[in-house]
């Protein structure tokens, strides 16, 4: 019986979130051996986008895949890793984003002889950046680009605001997807099911971050921008306390569709 284990990691916020990772993911590994690591680093960089530094610095630690979202594009410093050979394997950014945008929105690894593609796809509702329809992306990526690739996985992180959309997504891909979680709103669900054809999903995996904070963002001035309606930037902690939320997939290949989804909340101090 062949298992691959994939352990996925939402929103990764800013430098306690890097820290965060660097000191407790080999304790995860040891704890649940994936075979593929994956994490969202749209926020990595300070919560903006990512850089050249704290993207290798992740790859450091042994993360295998970089999904993000609409923040990728603020950060001018990680513009190039998008279309950078070296990092196109690993890094992607959601497909039903403009075309002529920087990057890809998909990426494959071959885990024990089992293609395992990793789709990143984004939401409309609620959401800053226009984006083409999610649904319609889905159905064309799996009408033109899944067929490449000989009895595959595919995995996809759902960057987006609105709960609803999410879940129709999750059945609308249902049986055609192997795993669905969201990202974004950084605040994990207690939605993890198997749906009714197979598919694992979740409707928000949570994020790694400040623990005592507003989604990851110092509290304060998160209830100043509140107060005063205001749109000045948010401000980050980059020691305390921090929450790292992850979700385990667990799917069993030479079983079509038995798999299983484990939540991991842990809290530790940076």
């Amino acid at each position: 019986m062949t298992c691959i284990n994939i352990l996925i990691f939402g929103d990764v916020v800013g430098k306690i979130g890097r820290l965060a990772l660097k000191k407790h993911l080999p304790v995860l590994k040891d704890r649940y051996s994936p075979d593929i690591t994956a994490i969202n680093v749209e926020n990595l960089a300070h919560g903006r986008g990512i850089t050249p530094g704290t993207l290798q610095e992740m790859s450091d630690l042994g993360i295998d895949i970089f999904t993000s979202g609409h923040h990728v594009w603020e950060n001018p410093q990680g513009l190039s890793l998008l279309d950078s050979k070296d990092w196109q394997t690993r890094l992607i950014r959601p497909l039903n984003a403009d075309p002529k945008s920087a990057g890809i929105g998909y990426c494959v690894k071959n885990i024990k002889a089992t293609n395992v593609i990793f789709l990143n796809l984004q939401g409309r509702l609620f959401m800053p950046q226009e984006v083409s329809s999610p649904f319609l992306a889905f159905d064309r990526f799996w009408a033109q680009t899944v067929p490449q690739y000989p009895n595959p996985l595919v995995v996809i992180d759902f960057h987006a605001e609105a709960t609803s959309e999410k879940q129709a997504l999750g059945h609308f891909a249902d049986g055609r997807a192997g795993l669905i979680y969201g990202t974004h709103t950084h605040v994990p669900t207690a939605d993890a099911q198997i749906l009714e054809k197979g598919t694992g999903y979740i409707t928000d995996a949570g994020m790694v971050g400040a623990y005592d904070s507003v989604i990851g963002f110092e509290k304060n001035s998160s209830i100043k921008r509140y107060l005063e309606d205001s749109t000045a930037p948010y401000e980050l902690e980059s020691h305390g306390r921090a929450v790292i939320n992850a979700l385990l997939w667990t799917v069993t290949i030479d079983k079509k569709g038995e798999n299983q989804l484990k939540l991991i909340r842990e809290i530790i101090d940076i």
